[in-house]
């Protein structure tokens, strides 16, 4: 897998900026995506026209019910825009039956019900894992982000059948006043006509939603994926390797540019050396014998050969072992030996019990020493077994990142609201909104102690800092104000528009919440 070519930028989302995600790239590619869902779908709809012409019912229910068939084309097209591949449409019909070659009979029988269809999808596809494999990896990936899975499918079936309804609401004002219609007696009379009209709008509205619904899927898959494998450290690997590699290559490039112009200048000096005249090589005529002697005479009379050095130590006098030893030294030795041997006979007993005591004394410093080092290494154990370890104070992890935002204190610039209102009139809006709503999140969390987590919302939170508004608890935490409460409740909705609904505040409200964080904050800087 060619990570490199990764279109987007590889980092820990939570599931909601993934499904967000899936959405910019489905609108980015829509066309294509629409039109590769739609037209195995027309085909299978003029099936059953023709063969259910009197029940459109169950004809729409045959189109709807063959969804899993259709999703696979939109997937494909996703997966390889992922890594800046572009499929046309043609290239992907031609792809159409090798694509729904795998699982097609589970997924239109005990799995076309699944809620999680758009987040499974992926591992039949782009895994192509089956049977127990295929099991174990959706028990992986279904450890995280499945909520969000049928969230997702349940919100793409309740916007297929609005968008149904307002397109027959719209279909409605577009008849004129004039023209009077009973529409109740067309529904009542066997209208095949308009049930097969109203059959063919929401073919359509199942095309136009079904790109956003399998791509924020595909985009959800992705992200755990993203969890799992670790993405960004090994693109961050990736690109380290390469660098080694071409510095490398550079050397080698230099070194070879070096050895070349080495061996070009060698060449150069062989060539001149050859065109300078040779010196006169001729070996001088050979010494006589009385010759040579002369000069081996001179060489010894030289200082060399003359030299004189005095030395001076201590050695061995030399012993004449052929002189006598006295009689007198052999019998004094004699005697000493045999004092020796009867008073080593006297003390035999004693010693034995000299070295009973020795041996017992050794046994009982091992056996001390044996315990001292059991106690020594299993102290932290039995320490807290008989309760005497003194329980730690309990640390607070404070989070460094939320909701895909830098909630770090050393993250923020010295003046925060110089800084939005610099990045807003520079055209960065969601960089300076997102500064003020993470600053705000950071001084939450440092100076007034709140625990926020990755299992929070932007809502949940704002309702922490309100609920500690309404029921303060001075002696455990510090007392949020009405002001702090307010900035807080108009910051989140302005965020959540603006990164969700992509709807920016005006200038003036931005600035009015600089001024409340100020107010609010100010003072702490």
């Amino acid at each position: 897998m060619e990570l490199e070519r990764l279109a987007i930028r590889a980092r820990l989302r939570s599931p909601w900026e993934s499904i967000d995600l899936g959405i910019a790239l489905a609108r980015q590619h829509w066309w294509p995506l629409f039109i590769v869902w739609l037209l195995p779908a027309s085909v299978v709809f003029a099936c059953s026209f023709w063969l259910l012409h009197d029940s459109p019912s169950w004809a729409l229910l045959l189109v709807w019910w063959l969804k899993p068939v259709y999703d696979r084309l939109p997937l494909f097209i996703a997966s390889r825009a992922l890594f800046g591949e572009r499929v046309s449409v043609s290239g992907a019909l031609k792809q159409f039956f090798s694509l729904n070659r795998r699982d097609w009979f589970a997924w239109l029988t005990w799995r076309r019900l699944s809620a999680t269809r758009s987040y499974d999808m992926p591992v039949t596809l782009l895994e192509q894992t089956s049977g127990s494999a295929r099991a174990a990896r959706i028990g992986v990936l279904h450890r995280k982000h499945s909520n969000a899975a049928t969230w997702l499918t349940l919100t793409g079936f309740h916007l297929e059948f609005f968008l149904f309804l307002a397109l027959l609401a719209f279909m409605y004002l577009l008849i004129p006043e004039q023209v009077q219609i009973d529409w109740l007696p067309m529904l009542t009379n066997n209208a095949l006509w308009l049930e097969w009209a109203s059959n063919v709008l929401y073919l359509l509205v199942m095309a136009a939603v079904a790109p956003f619904y399998v791509v924020s899927g595909f985009c959800l898959y992705i992200g755990r994926r993203i969890e799992l494998e670790a993405w960004d450290i090994e693109i961050q690997f990736r690109s380290l390797r390469d660098r080694h590699l071409r510095a490398q290559k550079d050397r080698q490039k230099r070194a070879a540019h070096a050895t070349t112009a080495a061996s070009l200048l060698l060449l150069c000096v062989l060539s001149i050396s050859t065109l300078l005249p040779a010196e006169d090589a001729s070996a001088e005529a050979a010494l006589t014998p009385e010759q040579s002697r002369e000069t081996i005479d001179q060489v010894l009379a030289g200082e060399d050969f003359h030299q004189q050095e005095e030395v001076s130590g201590w050695r061995l006098k030399e012993l004449d072992m052929d002189s006598e030893i006295p009689e007198w030294l052999i019998d004094f030795v004699q005697w000493l030996e045999n004092r020796q041997l009867a008073s080593d006979k006297e003390r035999e007993v004693d010693w034995a019990a000299h070295i009973g005591l020795l041996a017992e004394l050794l046994l009982w410093a091992a056996f001390i020493g044996l315990v001292a080092y059991l106690l020594l290494r299993h102290r932290e154990q039995i320490l807290q077994s008989l309760r005497w370890q003194r329980k730690k104070p309990e640390t607070r992890l404070r989070p460094e990142t939320l909701f895909g935002l830098d909630v770090r204190q050393s993250s923020l610039p010295d003046d925060v609201c110089a800084e939005v209102l610099r990045l807003w009139r520079s055209g960065d809006k969601r960089g300076g909104l997102g500064l003020l709503y993470r600053a705000t999140l950071a001084h939450l969390i440092e100076s007034y102690q709140f625990e926020f987590g990755d299992h929070l919302t932007e809502s949940e939170c704002a309702q922490l800092v309100r609920q500690r508004q309404a029921h303060p608890q001075p002696e455990a935490q510090r007392p949020v104000s009405a002001a702090l409460c307010e900035l807080v409740q108009q910051l989140t909705v302005a965020w959540q528009q603006l990164a969700y609904a992509h709807r920016a505040p005006q200038l003036a409200q931005v600035e009015t919440l600089c001024n409340q964080w100020q107010e609010a904050f100010g003072n702490e800087d």
